[in-house]
């Protein structure tokens, strides 16, 4: 079972600042690129869209500059208090709250047009309520992208060195994370009364696109 989320919570307070410099690195800002791209493809603005677990809003910054209207959640303080702080500062009209994802979501039914879930999943004691939830919260034809990491594959060979002490602890730490595959993701989410659309293993991480 994940470790519990006051660990986590305290974890991604204490790394706030250094996940903001970390957005301005070329890997991350490719990789945030990649995902939006993928989620644009199939969510036409507004959206609206809710970010889960947006940490520092690299997402939600990058969705909102795009015309879409964006709600990113996290349960870390720190971690909305630096998204705010970078909205504000560049003037995009982003809403960020507190609140923990793994709790019901505060969101209507039917209210959102797509739903991103960047490596989140994993932290997460009862990963498929947190699918229900999100379904629950998807207009019929909405879209959830959702990401997490996979054993196989993870960045242990990143150049970054943040990135390779980071992956190595999750492996050797055992009940830190949930690791998933190209198998279990996609059950877990098909379970929940989503379809998949599509889904891809990469070094590091799996994803699904799904439709309610």
């Amino acid at each position: 079972m994940p470790a519990p989320h006051w660990f986590f919570r305290f974890m991604y307070d204490r790394e706030s600042a250094a996940w903001e410099r970390r957005r301005d690195e070329s890997e991350q800002r490719e990789l945030v690129g990649r995902t939006v791209d993928e989620l644009a493809n199939v969510v036409a603005p507004p959206g609206p869209v809710a970010d889960l677990g947006c940490g520092p809003g690299a997402h939600a910054l990058a969705l909102a500059l795009r015309g879409y209207d964006v709600v990113g959640v996290d349960g870390s303080p720190r971690m909305v208090e630096v998204a705010r702080t970078r909205a504000a500062r560049d003037e995009i009209a982003v809403r960020f709250d507190v609140h923990d994802v793994g709790a019901p979501l505060r969101f209507g039914d039917a209210s959102l047009g797509g739903v991103l879930a960047v490596l989140v999943l994993q932290h997460l004691a009862h990963p498929a309520a947190f699918i229900a939830e999100i379904r629950r919260c998807l207009r019929p034809g909405g879209h959830l992208l959702i990401t997490a990491p996979a054993r196989s594959s993870t960045p242990v060979t990143s150049p970054n060195l943040y990135w390779r002490l980071r992956a190595t602890c999750y492996h050797l730490v055992p009940g830190v994370i949930h690791f998933y595959d190209t198998y279990s993701l996609p059950r877990l989410i098909e379970g929940q009364g989503l379809t998949v659309v599509a889904c891809k293993g990469e070094p590091g991480r799996v994803s699904v696109l799904a439709r309610a």
